[in-house]
């Protein structure tokens, strides 16, 4: 159980998501600093090569104490309330997640899956007090058991600033084809 994931926290992901779906273009007064969206872009090129390579305790860090992992089913996100998500995740979660593959008994990752995430260009906003938003295109080529499975999209990011350092408060993984059966997700967007 979440002691963070409140209404008030739903309502901001719904509102995140509207941002993220209908951002046309981004005027130069909403853009923070060049050192600011080096830092995110930094943050964010990391949290995915730490998944590539199983860094799974330095892809953790990348996240903030109380952050939100959402894959929705939806083309559309909305309300993770009121619809269906393939995933949703507190920071608690993420970390049983984690332990559970440090095992050596998540079946779902024996043999490890071995992933490439290539990210597309990082449009960077600011968002609300200390917050940046990100949003970029993304193909996750994965390969496990002789087999390479392609995922594509999207993905949202809210990042905000901790101690002059940056972390993940929510990201959102929106699949292009999350409406359909996706099978074993078991690694990490």
């Amino acid at each position: 159980m979440s002691f963070y994931l409140d209404n008030a926290r739903y309502e901001s992901l719904v509102a995140l998501a509207t941002d993220w779906q209908n951002r046309a273009t981004i005027g130069r007064n909403e853009r923070p600093s060049a050192n600011i969206r080096d830092d995110c872009a930094a943050l964010i090129s990391a949290e995915a090569r730490f998944a590539d390579t199983l860094e799974l305790e330095c892809w953790i860090d990348c996240y903030a104490a109380e952050c939100i992992y959402w894959i929705p089913a939806s083309n559309s996100a909305a309300d993770p309330r009121r619809e269906i998500t393939h995933e949703i995740h507190d920071r608690r979660r993420l970390e049983d997640r984690v332990a559970r593959i440090r095992t050596g008994f998540a079946y779902s990752m024996i043999p490890s899956v071995r992933t490439t995430h290539i990210l597309g260009p990082l449009e960077i906003w600011r968002g609300d007090g200390n917050e940046v938003r990100s949003r970029a295109s993304f193909i996750i080529d994965a390969f496990s058991n002789d087999r390479h499975r392609v995922l594509s999209g999207w993905v949202g990011y809210s990042l905000i600033d901790i101690e002059d350092k940056w972390r993940i408060a929510v990201k959102q993984i929106n699949l292009i084809d999350a409406d359909h059966p996706q099978g074993n997700n078991s690694f990490f967007l």
